[in-house]
């Protein structure tokens, strides 16, 4: 014998005010993190600058990590650029100035996040590269583009589908990079044995 559910008008409501509750806090709680997570992207971008123009940038990256802290596990899902952002300059610190890297649990972020940000660290050191090879000092240049292949190659390690990490572009890019910044180098060697 069939059963029939019945569900009284007054069960449907306190059920759809339930969940349209949830939505509100959900929706407020990204609203807040977004905010934070522009907040986290500017600063991101100062300390990367920072780094192109020889500039002092602890007091942006204590801000940055302050404001990275307070993001609790749960709004995380909403702060992926400002991870991958911040992760780009912690790495790039580390690279820049020979400390060890951050890991993922070091910033609190999940891996995928931070090896997007670890991707597009290899474009900054190329920019750096560059600067060092205008002022001929080639080794350097050459220590840092050592840093690029090792993070190249971890980079190329990873294939999965893009609906689990949408890393292919970046592994692509950073290929492309690291070849144009070789090539850079062996030019600049090429160019450095003739002048001597």
């Amino acid at each position: 014998m069939d059963t029939c559910v019945v569900i009284e008008e007054t069960d449907m409501d306190t059920i759809l005010d339930r969940i349209a509750k949830d939505l509100s806090i959900e929706e407020k709680e990204r609203e807040e993190v977004m905010a934070l997570s522009r907040k986290a992207i500017r600063l991101s971008k100062k300390i990367i600058h920072a780094i192109h123009t020889d500039d002092i940038y602890d007091d942006a990256r204590e801000e940055l990590r302050t404001l990275m802290s307070t993001l609790s596990e749960k709004n995380r899902r909403f702060a992926k650029d400002a991870m991958m952002e911040y992760a780009e300059a912690e790495i790039l610190i580390s690279a820049v100035s020979g400390t060890q890297t951050p890991t993922p649990e070091d910033l609190g972020m999940d891996g995928g996040s931070w090896l997007m940000g670890m991707a597009d660290t290899i474009g900054e050191l190329r920019r750096i590269v560059l600067t060092h090879l205008m002022e001929s000092d080639v080794d350097t240049a050459k220590e840092l583009f050592s840093v690029m292949e090792i993070m190249c190659e971890g980079l190329m390690m990873f294939d999965v589908p893009d609906a689990i990490l949408p890393i292919r572009r970046k592994q692509d890019v950073a290929r492309g990079v690291v070849e144009k910044t070789r090539s850079d180098l062996l030019n600049a060697k090429m160019s450095y044995c003739v002048t001597e």
